[in-house]
């Protein structure tokens, strides 16, 4: 059966975004108000979700597509998938870090692969990808709203310094060890098809224009906050 083609901002798009913000604000308030164990019970479901997808994904993507990945490409590294498992496992009782960490890299990151999503055609993987980043954004929303937590300013330095000197450096070393086809982070090779880094130098020198990118974008998220306690404070 051949699947049609994807368009950017088609029906299709459009629906989905609209589903994935839908619940992304309407669950959080829902739960907000709910017991603890209500709550307690609604984040492992959550997690539980999440974590299904992580462990699924590889195995749709080797056995279950038209068009399989190399198992070189399917090892949960990208940032995305470092984003889930670091909720999933602050929802099932892991340290805030865990939370920061995902709150920054899944707003900067999931909410973009939503709206310009790196997806040829409608198909499972399509399906896959928007579940996937779509439960990053949903379970940064309810850790924030449901569960009362928040990112302050200085995290913002914290969660660039782990992303830059610990986990890019091990991302890399694997990219090198394992070879072609993997290049997570995009850190050995641009994307196959256009995308912004083509203005950008070749890696890994773009790592020096992606990596102030990076933070400025965490720093432009968190501006709603500063201006919340900007206010709290007159």
């Amino acid at each position: 059966m051949n699947a049609s083609p994807f368009i950017l901002f088609g029906n299709l798009h459009l629906i989905t975004m609209a589903l994935i913000i839908f619940t992304a604000v309407f669950l959080p308030l829902t739960c907000k108000n709910l017991s603890d164990s209500s709550k307690s019970l609604t984040s492992k479901i959550i997690a539980f979700i999440i974590l299904s997808h992580v462990i699924i994904s590889p195995f749709k993507d080797l056995y279950l597509l038209e068009n399989p990945y190399h198992w070189k490409e399917i090892i949960p590294l990208h940032m995305c998938d470092l984003s889930e498992i670091f909720l999933a496992s602050f929802l099932l009782g892991g340290p805030k870090i865990l939370y920061k960490c995902a709150f920054f890299w899944g707003l900067a990151g999931a909410s973009m692969a939503i709206i310009t999503p790196d997806i040829p055609v409608v198909d499972l993987d399509y399906a896959f990808f928007m579940i996937g980043h779509g439960m990053i954004v949903i379970g940064v929303m309810y850790a924030t709203i449901s569960l009362n937590n928040r990112p302050y300013a200085k995290d913002i330095l914290v969660v660039s310094a782990i992303t830059a000197l610990v986990l890019l450096p091990i991302v890399y070393l694997v990219n090198i060890i394992l070879g072609e086809p993997a290049n997570y982070w995009y850190l050995t090779a641009k994307p196959a098809g256009a995308s912004l880094m083509d203005a950008f130098p070749e890696p890994p020198l773009h790592l020096l224009i992606t990596i102030p990118i990076a933070i400025a974008m965490f720093y432009l998220i968190y501006i709603p906050y500063a201006i919340k306690d900007k206010l709290s404070k007159q």
